[in-house]
């Protein structure tokens, strides 16, 4: 017999194991320069890259160098950003020792009787003061205040007082707050801070009040360039009064407390957080100085409307839990039954081994593609999905459940979790400043996640709100606000008729485009709005809202060349407010900004004033949306004042009605908290605070419509609320 051995000849790997060994040697010998070399030319994010390049600066230097540990291994990314880490620490140690070496001599800490009553001694010469608080934390209701900064201007002297610091010679809060009372209250000593809504709310929280506030630096700056990429005091010195300074995090870490901080740091940075703040004042009050109608403005409405904020945040709301409990079980059961059958349809289309995952994009867009033969896309629910809802059963069942889960997640399920442990209630943030326009915004602070944003809750969700026992809402808003400010900027005969007559504006100008009469272009037989109504009010906000010519197309349904043509028609037919439009573009593109109502605040468009070198000149869209923002923001801005006067007269009309309160402002609406006894008088002085506190000239009236509410968003309107409770009486 014959054997043979048949041995596989293996592959020669020689020359990659010389490589790999090659490239072992080459690590070990890299120089240090080599390993930069290699490291800064990796896919680094900014970030990254800067720190990396300011390790390489420190280890040049020789202020930084590597461990002995590391010494002997390749240098690596990860090590560079350890390093990094070291380096900041120095540098953060640095800072501080420089701070108190170089302490001013007008900085002076307060820690004995002594000094105290020599401070308000001093203090009783002072017309105007800078004032901060330094605090456990950014809840107004539950944290507490550490200490307290004050800047003297006509003495010169900044000044630090610890109250509840760790381990250190202070005198007691009480003892300090006590005595610095009279001050506080004199409304004749102007007070100057940055966030005074913040402060304001803090003094009151330990049962004291400070009035006189005449300045806030921030929302100021608002004013002066609504256009700032940050409102911070540390991020607006630099800028505007050349001081580098330093954020808290920076200098003693994200979740350091002030209170534990040593008192020659602590008075040196707190201390210098007032003397900024006053030189900020000092600088934006010459500027606002310049614009004699701004400022005016500012200092009667701006500044006692943060007043009107504290007691609208303190205020808060009152949840039905016993409700929400039920609507999210509700919700769960309804998501659990349309996620069934929606698995069970998509999964005939489906690929994958695993069940279809509902939140994925990936798996269903492929799957619903199929399902209803038709290519998909993207799962944009409003652009793609929602034209859709009416032709495939399956897609009006995903979108349903999409706004189920949403609801559930968002609303239902997290705010009853939000519930202020010290006030019982739940809160909300307001921010005077919330848009470049100078509307409001709701919201949480930063790092405060017990708030949240009460304008932004969807119809579903509102009825959680309910008036405390012996209490109800009354809503009431300013009816068709922003046109009724167009009808007065514009002096259009069409739209000052259609309020004069009581009238939609709307229908009255298809009436007047189409020469039809106007109950022919209102409603539809069944109550609907007609397609001529329909049509006018598209033009109208996709003009008011600066919307692009293929925005209005697609929202007309039809291409853009018709939609540019029909809109140009129509506001040809109204000659004073096509020229007031235009009027606008040219105002902006010539000066880079327009004016509100009265000139009582300013939005910057800067891009407006782009010179273009043609067609293709790859600005063209900056300037053209920055042209088509003038009209809206002329519009916006000015109802934003008219909500913030009328929200300043209601506050002053609730301080003299007890019980009474601003509960909230929504969007366009006022909403009160008042006594369930409310009189009919008293609904009617509501309604003439709306009509009557900011008025469109004297030709444009003002409309409101009210409603009383004991849920939020079910009410009735407030002539039937009496008509019942007469009846029942």
């Amino acid at each position: 017999m014959k054997l043979t051995l048949n041995f596989q000849q293996q592959p020669d790997d020689s020359g990659e194991r010389i490589a790999e060994a090659a490239k072992r040697k080459k690590a070990a010998t890299e120089t240090i320069d080599e390993a930069w070399q290699r490291i800064l030319s990796m896919k680094n994010s900014d970030a990254d890259q800067r720190k990396l390049l300011e390790v390489k600066t420190a280890m040049q230097a020789g202020t930084i160098g590597r461990s002995p540990a590391d010494a002997a291994k390749r240098f690596s990314k990860a090590e560079a950003l350890r390093l990094h880490k070291q380096l900041a620490e120095q540098q953060r140690e640095e800072t501080l020792r420089r701070m108190v070496e170089e302490t001013p001599t007008n900085y002076e800490l307060i820690t004995t009787e002594r000094q105290f009553q020599t401070l308000l001694t001093v203090l009783a010469d002072e017309t105007i003061i800078a004032v901060d608080t330094e605090t456990t934390g950014v809840d107004v209701y539950t944290d507490i205040i550490v200490g307290l900064s004050i800047s003297l201007p006509k003495a010169d002297r900044h000044v630090y007082i610890p109250v509840d610091h760790v381990d250190c010679a202070q005198l007691k809060r009480d003892y300090i707050l006590d005595g610095l009372a009279p001050v506080f209250n004199d409304e004749t000593v102007g007070k100057v801070l940055h966030n005074a809504i913040f402060d304001i709310a803090m003094f009151r929280r330990h049962g004291y009040d400070l009035k006189g506030v005449v300045w806030d630096t921030m929302t100021a700056m608002h004013l002066l360039n609504e256009n700032e990429e940050s409102f911070k005091l540390k991020d607006l010195a630099p800028k505007y009064l050349g001081v580098e300074s330093d954020t808290f995090d920076v200098l003693f870490g994200k979740n350091a407390q002030f209170r534990e901080v040593p008192m020659d740091i602590a008075l040196v940075y707190a201390a210098k957080d007032t003397h900024l703040t006053w030189k900020l004042y000092e600088f934006q009050r010459a500027h606002m100085a310049k614009m004699p109608t701004i400022l005016q403005y500012y200092q009667s409405v701006e500044v006692p409307l943060l007043y009107v904020i504290v007691d609208l945040e303190a205020n808060g709301y009152v949840l039905d839990l016993d409700f929400a409990k039920e609507y999210g079980e509700q919700l769960h059961k309804r998501a659990e039954e349309l996620s069934a059958e929606l698995i069970a349809s998509l999964t005939p289309f489906h690929n994958g081994a695993e069940p279809i995952n509902l939140n994925s994009t990936q798996q269903m867009r492929p799957a619903l593609s199929k399902a209803i033969g038709k290519e998909l896309p993207n799962m944009d629910a409003k652009k793609t999905l929602k034209p859709l809802k009416g032709e495939h059963d399956v897609i009006a069942k995903l979108l349903e459940y999409k706004n189920i889960t949403k609801l559930s997640s968002t609303y239902i399920d997290a705010l009853p979790l939000k519930q202020n442990p010290t006030t019982k209630r739940w809160h909300s943030r307001f921010n005077p400043m919330g848009t470049v326009t100078g509307r409001f915004s709701s919201g949480k602070d930063e790092d405060n996640n017990g708030q949240f944003n009460v304008q932004n809750q969807p119809q579903e969700a509102r009825p959680m709100f309910v008036a405390p026992p012996g209490k109800v809402l009354v809503g009431a808003d300013f009816k068709a606000q922003e046109i009724r400010c167009v009808a007065y900027l514009s002096g259009e005969p069409v739209l000052i008729n259609a309020f004069l007559e009581e009238r939609d504006p709307y229908a009255m100008m298809a009436s007047n485009f189409y020469k039809r009469p106007y109950e022919e272009v209102y409603k539809n037989a069944d109550g609907s709005d007609t397609k001529e109504r329909k049509q006018m009010k598209v033009v109208w906000l996709a003009t008011l809202y600066g919307m692009s010519k293929y925005s209005l197309a697609e929202m007309l349904g039809v291409d853009v060349k018709a939609a540019v043509q029909f809109q140009s028609d129509l506001f040809e037919s109204m000659p004073n407010l096509n020229a007031w439009i235009e009027g606008n573009k040219k105002f902006v593109e010539r000066n880079g900004f327009v004016w509100t109502d009265k000139e009582a605040r300013k939005r910057r468009l800067p891009d407006a004033k782009i010179k273009l070198k043609g067609w293709g000149d790859q600005n063209f869209g900056k300037k053209n949306r920055a042209l088509r923002q003038a009209t809206n923001a002329r519009v916006q801005g000015s109802s934003s004042i008219q909500t913030k006067v009328t929200m300043i007269r209601a506050h002053e009309y609730c301080a003299k009605k007890p019980g009474w309160s601003l509960w909230s402002t929504v969007h366009d609406e006022l909403i009160f908290e008042v006594p369930e006894d409310f009189t009919r008088a008293e609904a009617q002085d509501i309604r003439d605070l709306m009509l009557h506190s900011y008025a469109w000239g004297d030709v444009v009236p003002n409309g409101t419509d009210i409603e009383v509410m004991r849920r939020w968003g079910e009410g009735v309107p407030v002539d039937e609320w009496f008509k019942t409770k007469e009846e029942t009486q």
